[in-house]
């Protein structure tokens, strides 16, 4: 039964065994939720989470777990995991009750390491050091993911990055 309850993650990857993986985190949550207190925090909370949520199925995507104010998401392929973090951007900052709420988005293409409906591992590490270098409203890719999209999208020029635990300098790329 334990088996039966076990999601199959191997369908989110690509032919070649990579996934895709979107890191969201919401902006200052601490200091928003600070302000605004716990009862209108988990208001709030709960709209973003189903903005977040509603358009996976759609963009072929599935929700790995939810961290609070964060989501680890996976996808199929960089496109649609591009295309996700588009679209949700924009009904974020269109969504009534989610004023002021900035969300932070990273991409990152690689294998990582499945066991039991997660994924674990240095790419997983990477995925999520990427998110953080994004400011709310932005979606950052890495270099990787800059590769695969084969011009699909416009990027900006990038920018070099530290990401901690990781040696030396690293590329992001904003989406245009």
């Amino acid at each position: 039964s334990v088996q039966a309850e076990r999601p199959d993650i191997s369908t989110h990857a690509a032919a070649d065994g990579t996934v895709t993986l979107l890191f969201s985190d919401v902006e200052n949550s601490t200091a928003q939720n600070e302000h605004m207190g716990d009862a209108r925090w988990m208001d709030l909370l709960h709209g973003h989470n189903a903005v977040i949520r509603r358009n996976l199925a759609r963009f072929g995507g599935y929700e790995v777990k939810s961290m609070g104010d964060g989501f680890m998401l996976v996808f199929a392929s960089p496109v649609q995991a591009v295309r996700y973090a588009v679209e949700t951007q924009r009904e974020l900052a269109l969504a009534a009750g989610l004023e002021g709420v900035r969300v932070r988005m990273g991409i990152h293409t690689w294998d990582a390491v499945r066991e039991a409906g997660d994924f674990f591992g240095r790419e997983v590490n990477y995925a999520a050091r990427v998110a953080g270098c994004a400011v709310g409203g932005e979606v950052v890719v890495s270099e990787a993911v800059r590769e695969r999209l084969r011009g699909e999208f416009v990027l900006d020029a990038g920018r070099a990055v530290t990401l901690k635990g990781f040696a030396g300098e690293h590329r992001v790329f904003a989406v245009g």
